[in-house]
C-alpha cells in the first residue's frame, strides 16, 4: 500500500518540537482532552470536544473533530509525517510507526501522541518547491498532503533532502487549480483582521464553476476544510452577487490566531453541514437588491414621484431604522381616496397588512400569496427590508429553472426518434451499460449518456445522414449530457448565459437537420 503524507504542526510557536523530535513522536495539543482511545467514530470525538470546549462555535468544533479523527484513525502506520518547524528554519519528515496513544504522564497539551521515526529534521525550506510549501501553510494542525504528487515528493525529500517537484501531469493539475488555492492561502496569510470579501459568483469562478451543484459544492467544501477556512455566510446560500467573507477556523485551542479567527466568525456555519436543499427566498436576485421606500411622515407627492419615475407599483414604508411598517401602492392610494377626500402624507394611504418573509424561508410556500398579493417584502432578522419579490420575479425565476429541462428533454426526444429509425435493438443494447442492456427494447430506454457510445463509430454516425461534423457533434452532446446531469442534482442557480446559449444552439441544429415537430 502506498504511503500517504500528512502535515502535523507541533505548536503555534513550536513548543512541542524538541520533545517530539527527541522522543520520536508526533504530538497534538488540545490540553483539555483526555484519552481518546475509546473513540470509534467521529461522533464520539465530537461529543468529547464539545463537552470540553462548550463555548466554541460549530465550525471550530467540527474542524477540531476532523483533525483529531485524522490523527487517531486516518493516519496509518507507515505514512509520512511532515512538520514545518518554528524553532529552526527547517522541515522535519518522519514515518509513523504505531497507533495513537495517550501519554498520561506528560504535561497537559503534550499527551495526544503518535510514535514516529524521524527520517530527517534538517531539510531547508528553500529545498521545497513553492506549491508544496503552500500546501504546508494550512492553518490546520493535522491535514492530508495529497495534491500535486505530495506523497511521492515527500518520500523523495526524506531520502534525498530535495523536492523533485511535480511531474508534467501534476504540473498541469497545478496550473488548473492554482487560483482557488492561492485564494485560500491568502486567507491563511491575512493578518490584518479584515477578512477577504468577494461575491459568491467571483468565489465560484476561482474553482472554474458557475453553478452550485452538489458536485461543485462538495469539491469546494473539501478544499475549504483541508485548508481550515470557512465562509460567512455560507457560500451555498443566497443570490450569486451577495458578498461573503473568507475566514480561518483551523487553529488549535489557545493559539493567538485562533482567538483572532474566533472574533471574526462567531456565526459561521458548521463547514461539513450543507444547508437544506429547499429552494429559499434568498436565491432570487430581487430578494437581495434592496427596495425603494418612503417614511410615514413623507408627503404623498414623494411617494407619487418615486413610483412614477421608477415605474414601481408599490413602495416599502419604513421607519428611521429601516424596519418595515407597511406599504404604499396604487391600490392602497385608490382605497384611501375612497375613504377621505384629502390625502397629505404616506400615513394616510399606508397598507399595514403587508406581510414580510425571511431570507431563509421556503420560496415555494410563498408562491400563492405572492401571486395573490402581487408582491412580498423580504426582511432580515431585525425586520429591516432587504428586497422584494413580485409575481413577475417568480415567473422569471421559474422560467430560468424550467427552460433548461425543456430543452434537454427535446434533445433526448429528437435523438431517440432518429436512433429508433436507423439502429437495431441489438445495436442499441451494445451502447447501454452492461447491467441495463437486457432491459433495452428501443432507444426510449437509453440514457442520454449512452448516445456518445452509440454514435461514436463513424459507420453509425453516417446512418443518421446529418450534414454535421462528427467530432463537434459529439463534443456538443457531451455538453448536453453534463447539463442534464447538473439539472438532475438540485442547484439553486440558473445556467449561465453562455451554456444556455450553447444548449439552445444544439436544439436549433437538431431542428434544422430534422425539422419534424
Amino acid at each position: 500500500m502506498t504511503s500517504r503524507a500528512w502535515l502535523v504542526r507541533l505548536g503555534e510557536t513550536g513548543q512541542r518540537e524538541n520533545i517530539a523530535l527527541d522522543e520520536g513522536r508526533a504530538i497534538l495539543g488540545w490540553s483539555k482532552l483526555g484519552d481518546l482511545s475509546a473513540c470509534e467514530s467521529r461522533t464520539d470525538i465530537a461529543a468529547i470536544v464539545k463537552e470540553n470546549y462548550p463555548s466554541e462555535g460549530k465550525a471550530t468544533l467540527s474542524n477540531w473533530t476532523g483533525q483529531l479523527w485524522r490523527f487517531l484513525h486516518e493516519i496509518r502506520e507507515g505514512d509520512l509525517i511532515v512538520c514545518p518547524l518554528k524553532t529552526r528554519t527547517a522541515v522535519a519528515v518522519g514515518r509513523v510507526t504505531g497507533p495513537y496513544h495517550y501519554q498520561s504522564d506528560a504535561d497537559p497539551g503534550f499527551r495526544q501522541v503518535r510514535p514516529v521515526e524521524w527520517l530527517r529534521t534538517d531539510i531547508p525550506k528553500n529545498a521545497i518547491e513553492q506549491d508544496l510549501r503552500n500546501s504546508m501553510s494550512s492553518l490546520l494542525t493535522v491535514c492530508a498532503l495529497s495534491r500535486f504528487g505530495a506523497p511521492r515528493r515527500i518520500a523523495h525529500l526524506a531520502e534525498n533532502g530535495v523536492d523533485p517537484g511535480p511531474t508534467s501531469d501534476e504540473m498541469a493539475m497545478l496550473e488548473g487549480f492554482a487560483t482557488p488555492h492561492e485564494l485560500l492561502d491568502g486567507v491563511i496569510a491575512n493578518s490584518t483582521g479584515d477578512p477577504i470579501r468577494l461575491t459568491i459568483r467571483e468565489f465560484l469562478k476561482r474553482w472554474g464553476v458557475t453553478r452550485r451543484t452538489s458536485e461543485s459544492v462538495a469539491r469546494i467544501e473539501a478544499d475549504l476544510v483541508a485548508k481550515g477556512v470557512t465562509t460567512r455566510p455560507s457560500f451555498t446560500e443566497g443570490w450569486f452577487d451577495n458578498v461573503i467573507e473568507l475566514l480561518p477556523v483551523g487553529e488549535e485551542p489557545d493559539s493567538t490566531a485562533q482567538v483572532l479567527s474566533q472574533s471574526l466568525q462567531p456565526d459561521v456555519e458548521d463547514a461539513p453541514d450543507l444547508p437544506a436543499i429547499t429552494l429559499q427566498v434568498g436565491v432570487l436576485e430581487s430578494a437581495n437588491k434592496g427596495v425603494a421606500s418612503v417614511h410615514l411622515e413623507d408627503k404623498l407627492s414623494i411617494a407619487h414621484t418615486k413610483m412614477l419615475s421608477g415605474k414601481y407599483s408599490q413602495l416599502a414604508v419604513v421607519d428611521e431604522n429601516g424596519t418595515l411598517r407597511g406599504a404604499v401602492s396604487w391600490e392602497s392610494i385608490g382605497k384611501a381616496s375612497m375613504r377621505k377626500q384629502e390625502l397629505f402624507t404616506v400615513s394616510d394611504v399606508v397598507d399595514r397588512t403587508v406581510r414580510s418573509v425571511d431570507h431563509h424561508e421556503d420560496l415555494l410556500s410563498q408562491v400563492t400569496e405572492i401571486y395573490e398579493k402581487g408582491y412580498v417584502f423580504v426582511c432580515d432578522s431585525d425586520k429591516k427590508v432587504i428586497g422584494i419579490i413580485t409575481a413577475a420575479d417568480l415567473t422569471q425565476q421559474f422560467g430560468h429553472l424550467a427552460r433548461p429541462f425543456v430543452l434537454v428533454e427535446e434533445a433526448e426526444r429528437r435523438l431517440r426518434r432518429r436512433a429508433n429509425e436507423v439502429f437495431t435493438v441489438d445495436e442499441l443494447r451494445q451502447a447501454a451499460p452492461k447491467h441495463l442492456a437486457a432491459k433495452v427494447s428501443s432507444a426510449n430506454d437509453l440514457m442520454l449518456g449512452a448516445y456518445k457510445y452509440l454514435l461514436a463509430p463513424p459507420p453509425h454516425w453516417d446512418r443518421l445522414e446529418w450534414p454535421l461534423d462528427h467530432k463537434l457533434f459529439l463534443d456538443l452532446l457531451k455538453l448536453i449530457q453534463n447539463v442534464r446531469n447538473e439539472l438532475m442534482h438540485f442547484a439553486p442557480d440558473p445556467l449561465d448565459g453562455e451554456t444556455l446559449t450553447r444548449v439552445e444552439g444544439f436544439i436549433e441544429m437538431l431542428r434544422i437537420v430534422d425539422p419534424r415537430p
